[in-house]
């Protein structure tokens, strides 16, 4: 009997099925899309990270390598086989070096082999081929003694050199970032490159370690290691509890024994950790307002299907059967098809998601089924249960003579429960808005994620409201002009039962879905503009580090015009600073001027270059400084240096000039060996002064610097005393200045501006700017103050490259190295760099680093609600459409009385379209408006980035092409509809009607 009701209302079942399909899919794809979402953030956390963070490398002298590797990846499938090693350490006789005697598992393809063979028996080494060693030599280590015991004790084991090798690339993996080669490829002063051997050299040899002689078994003083990596491609974004415990393991190792644990994954952990936890709540939020938007679509859906079957719950009622048995009866035909859904449901959910993660993320992110999208798919389809059950309980305790209406009693709306859910809504909006109280790892408040879903569902229910009073209110005007069509349309909308529900629905979904466009087209705004400010230009071309000179020449070489090139240097602070040459940088970088009070970029940076004046250049062997000074206190040690900037080098070097006597004179000292081919630059001249035992109080010495010369290939060039300035004392000019043990000094050729020109982003005030060199000498004379700079992605400065150079001693560590460039043809300018000797290390467009932030998990929380909501407001639609066509269908006989009447078919026809248009209209328009109300409360609270930058100020500017574009098809579409369903039910509508039975 059941199967026999689904038939006879097949097509009515088959659309409930489809239907419940849609909400219940849309749910599954949240968990898995999020899921995929994390595993891509996890993977491109790892393959971000440096060498050491993407892995580890645990030490043990105390043996059981094997076992404990195993204990630490057990259970991590992500994890590569471990490659094992061992290492000692020893001197060698007449040798100030350093040697390390190593096996790795795999060694030998990992170098290139330039004579001989690798070793393959006990007490075979093979030698880097700087080392000086010959294939065939014997070398001796003063710690690796042989086995024979003579009357002088071991001797040290002599190991056969069978090869010569050339180191591999830097950066390969295999050595896990170790420094077993000297970076220049010469032997240092105290290191040499590392000797190869085998494992059986071990069992072989005795190894000496604090002067105590040990076995040599696995309790020596060899230390034995093993390689861990992460492997990107097996790791999910489920594997992040466990790599987090892994990591856990390893410090724990290295507190609670003499096990070490090196890694960088620690770093590498804290940023995955806040992505992905960034991730959780926008997507779970996103999921729940799809979960309620579904349950409000089966809610009305699955009541049409119980309603169908009134006039059978009716006549069930009449023959006497028990309330418990009419339930049963009223519910067993939508329950089945919503049991049946589930499971189809799911599986298309799985289908829609796989193509998704295809289509939106990452080549090989796989598509997994958590139990999460299980439970979103089932909790999607109890709204189905919830309106089943209450249009049975309303159909059991109706009047059964109202079953057979065919025109059922207006019944007026209860405010009981619209007031409720207005209530509440308000309050969650206040409370969301005003405190924030949801927040994910990172520290922000998510709560503006849920408000889309509450201000849409306010504004439905409102227009729900309101559409059946605006149209009572026409009913006048209809009676008197507009003709049958409108006459009808409107009391049918005033009247309809559909009319409300389907305004709601269509609203609260075209509310999402206006958001989720509005959102995401605010954000990919947001995303560029801050790429376009933090990568400083449409390309950014990272260089190895050179002299901040050379990186200038090379520059202009490249790019003779001017026009494409800027030469850049980014020092880390704060705050920041990011130095170029100001003609090129106004070419080139990203600037509006809409934040620096309206000012160009070109007119900003003309007040960042300072006086060109000569510098003090020194080329040849030797540097003589004449001067005259004080006489040095008696028992007091002052004595001169130099501060030199060597061709080659970033850092400065200091030279010592001798100690001070009598009252003046001449100190020379050798210049580096590279001054011989290339000028070296003076840079500073200080002096110190050595206390005696005792003394009664400070002492200090004036000295004045008379003279300076350079001996070039033996003869003695005299050079022009340039205009001098004192760091502590700015107004002595003379080349005079003061050593003593507090307060000392520092003479320098004034060849730059004090306190440099610069423009500021942010709170830099007077604080000390780091400079090239991170000295944080100084502070800067601000030209313009704007709220973003090209490059700075905080309070930062832009300054003169060639001033800054000046003033440096010389460049950090942490600098950066950048050509910015706007050509068109990026490969070509990075081409002409290599020519002039620049290394390129990597290029950085506008799109990457936008990529970049939509792949954090704000981002892809707001992507997986833009498809969805678009895909619900589809279906809202559709379902609307579905559920004008049933009810108007439900009015045949009504339709049919009209026409005998004497009714023409164009006036019906205008009355069915009508009804539909208003309808679709109305909900279609209030979603509109729900949306962009929405947009404009929470756009500029939801999170976007996984750490919100301090600059550029975000625009949060919709476009509104994408808008029009979506309400745009969805009236289209609905017009389209509401065309077709009207001659459909038109067609239907027969005289003949009126002579059956009723059903």
């Amino acid at each position: 009997m059941i199967l026999r009701g689904l038939w006879e209302r097949r097509t009515l079942s088959l659309v409930v099925l489809l239907i419940a399909l849609v909400p219940i899919a849309s749910a599954a794809v949240g968990p898995i899309y999020s899921a995929a979402a994390r595993t891509t953030i996890a993977r491109d956390a790892v393959r971000a990270a440096p060498l050491e963070g993407r892995g580890w490398r645990y030490t043990t002298s105390t043996g059981g390598i094997e076992a404990k590797v195993a204990a630490f990846t057990a259970g991590a499938a992500f994890t590569t086989r471990p490659v094992f090693g061992m290492e000692a350490t020893s001197g060698r006789r007449a040798d100030r070096r350093a040697y390390s005697l190593v096996w790795q598992d795999g060694q030998c393809e990992h170098v290139v082999v330039v004579a001989g063979r690798c070793p393959r028996a006990s007490g075979e080494v093979m030698a880097g081929r700087t080392s000086g060693f010959k294939v065939g030599g014997r070398i001796r280590l003063t710690s690796v003694l042989g086995m024979e015991v003579t009357e002088g004790g071991r001797k040290p084991a002599p190991l056969k050199v069978v090869g010569l090798y050339r180191p591999g690339p830097a950066n390969d993996p295999f050595w896990f970032g170790r420094t077993l080669f000297s970076p220049p490829g010469e032997p240092a002063d105290d290191k040499a490159d590392a000797l190869f051997t085998v494992p059986s050299t071990r069992t072989d040899t005795y190894l000496v370690t604090d002067a105590v002689d040990v076995a040599g078994d696995v309790k020596s003083g060899w230390t034995d290691y093993a390689t861990v990596y992460i492997d990107p491609a097996r790791l999910e974004g489920t594997d992040i509890a466990k790599l987090s415990a892994m990591q856990a393991a390893a410090e724990a190792a290295g507190a609670q024994s003499s096990d070490i644990v090196y890694s960088r994954v620690a770093d590498m952990l804290k940023g995955l950790t806040a992505n992905a936890g960034s991730l959780g709540v926008p997507a779970l939020l996103v999921i729940v307002q799809l979960v309620g938007l579904g349950w409000m679509l089966l809610f009305q859906t699955v009541g049409d299907l119980v309603r169908a079957r009134s006039a059978e719950i009716a006549l069930a009622r009449l023959r006497g059967h028990r309330r418990a048995r009419v339930w049963r009866f009223a519910l067993t035909e939508p329950l089945l098809v919503l049991t049946a859904a589930v499971p189809l449901g799911l599986l298309l959910g799985y289908a829609a998601a796989g193509a998704m993660v295809g289509a939106l993320l990452p080549p090989g992110i796989p598509a997994g089924f958590p139990p999460e999208a299980a439970v979103a798919g089932v909790a999607a389809m109890f709204g189905g249960v919830l309106a089943a059950a209450l249009a049975a309980w309303r159909t059991a305790n109706r009047p059964v003579t109202e079953e057979w209406r065919r025109t059922p009693r207006r019944s007026a709306r209860g405010w009981v429960l619209d007031a409720i859910v207005l209530s509440i809504t308000a309050l969650g909006l206040v409370e969301l808005l005003a405190t924030g109280v949801i927040t994910d790892v990172s520290g922000q408040s998510s709560s503006a994620m849920a408000v889309p879903g509450l201000v849409a569902l306010g504004v439905a229910l409102l227009a729900g409201r309101a559409l059946p009073v605006l149209a009572r209110r026409l009913f006048r005007l209809t009676r008197r002009r507009g003709g049958l069509g409108p006459f009808l349309a409107l009391r049918q909308v005033a009247r309809g039962p559909v009319t409300a529900g389907s305004v709601v629905v269509l609203g609260t979904a075209f509310g999402l879905a206006t958001f989720a466009v509005s959102a995401w087209s605010a954000t990919s705004g947001d995303y560029e503009e801050t790429a376009r400010f933090h990568n400083g230009a449409p390309v950014a071309i990272a260089v190895r580090p050179v002299e901040p000179e050379r990186l200038i020449a090379a520059v202009n070489a490249a790019d003779p015009g001017g026009r494409l090139a800027a030469p850049v240097i980014k020092v880390p602070g704060p705050p920041q600073l990011v130095a170029s040459d100001p003609a090129r940088l106004a070419a080139v970088a990203h600037w509006r001027p809409g934040l620096a009070g309206g000012r160009p970029l070109p007119e900003a940076v003309a007040g960042l270059p300072g006086p060109a004046a000569p510098r003090v250049w020194l080329r040849g062997e030797r540097l003589r400084v004449r001067i005259s000074h004080d006489p040095p206190p008696e028992g007091w040690g002052v004595r001169l240096f130099a501060t030199l900037r060597v061709p080659g080098q970033l850092r400065p070097a200091a030279i010592p000039l001798g100690a001070l006597s009598g009252r003046g004179g001449a100190h020379e000292w050798n210049l580096p060996p590279a001054c011989r081919d290339a000028a070296c630059e003076l840079r500073a001249l200080s002096g110190d002064m050595t206390p005696p035992a005792q003394f009664d109080e400070m002492a200090y010495a004036h000295v004045k610097v008379t003279g300076l010369a350079v001996r070039d290939k033996g003869r003695w060039n005299a050079l022009p005393l340039p205009p001098w300035r004192v760091d502590q004392d700015p107004g002595s000019r003379d080349g005079t200045f003061i050593v003593s043990e507090i307060g000392n000094e520092t003479l320098r050729p004034a060849t730059y501006r004090p306190v440099p020109a610069a423009i500021t982003v942010g709170a830099v005030g007077m604080r000390a700017v780091p400079g090239l060199d991170a000295a944080f000498a100084t502070p800067v004379a601000p030209v313009l103050a704007s709220a973003a700079g090209p490059g700075l992605t905080g309070a930062g400065v832009l300054v003169d490259l060639a001033q800054a150079d000046r003033m440096a001693y010389g460049v950090h560590d942490t600098a950066e190295y950048q050509v910015w460039t706007s050509a068109d043809d990026p490969a070509a300018l990075e081409r002409a760099l290599t020519e002039q000797g620049l290394s390129v290390v990597s290029r950085r467009h506008v799109s990457d680093v936008a990529a970049s932030f939509a792949a954090q998990g704000p981002g892809l929380a707001l992507l997986l609600l833009l498809v969805a909501a678009l895909a619900a407001a589809a279906l809202a639609l559709g379902r609307t459409v579905l559920a004008l066509y049933t009810a108007a269908r439900r009015r045949g006989y009504e339709l049919a009385a009209l026409e005998a009447s004497g009714a023409r078919v164009a006036a019906l026809r205008a009355a069915l379209l009508l009804e539909q248009v208003i309808t679709v209209t109305t909900g279609t328009l209030a979603g509109l408006t729900a949306g962009l109300v929405a947009a404009w409360a929470a756009l500029g609270r939801i999170p976007q980035f996984t750490e919100p930058p301090v600059t550029p100020p975000l625009p949060h500017d919709i476009a509104a092409a994408p808008v029009a574009a979506v309400v745009g098809a969805g009236l289209l579409v609905s017009l389209l509809a509401a065309v077709l369903v009207s001659e459909l039910l038109l067609r239907g509508i027969r005289v003949e009607r009126l002579r059956d039975a009723p059903a």
